[in-house]
């Protein structure tokens, strides 16, 4: 069984992949190009699991470092997702959401 400085310890680093994956997730969604970014990604990934899968690592290891590159995957088809259906509603003539004002709606007065 886990000491108590060893729970506090795997808490702790818990939370830094979560703060960590969650700043990814920002980055992507901000990213120009997720399309792009998704080939990096998937270049990074298969580095990074050679590396690791040559050294003498437990498999719980290695799940967890598969775990995250799915996670950053999701985030990146998402922000691709959106992105095309941004784009999407450019193209249409960049859909006014009803019973808004535009900028030059608003400044215009009537006599």
């Amino acid at each position: 069984m886990a000491d108590t400085g060893e729970t506090e310890n795997l808490r702790f680093l818990a939370g830094q992949v979560h703060a960590l994956v969650g700043f990814c997730v920002t980055l992507i969604n901000t990213h120009p190009s997720p399309g792009e970014l998704s080939l990096h990604l998937d270049a990074v990934e298969q580095v990074t699991l050679a590396r690791v899968e040559s050294t003498l690592v437990i498999e719980d290891f290695l799940h967890g470092v598969r775990n995250v590159f799915d996670r950053l995957r999701a985030a990146v088809v998402s922000a691709e997702t959106r992105q095309a259906n941004h784009r999407e509603t450019g193209r249409r003539g960049g859909h006014q959401p009803t019973g808004r004002k535009t900028h030059r709606q608003t400044r215009q007065r009537t006599p």
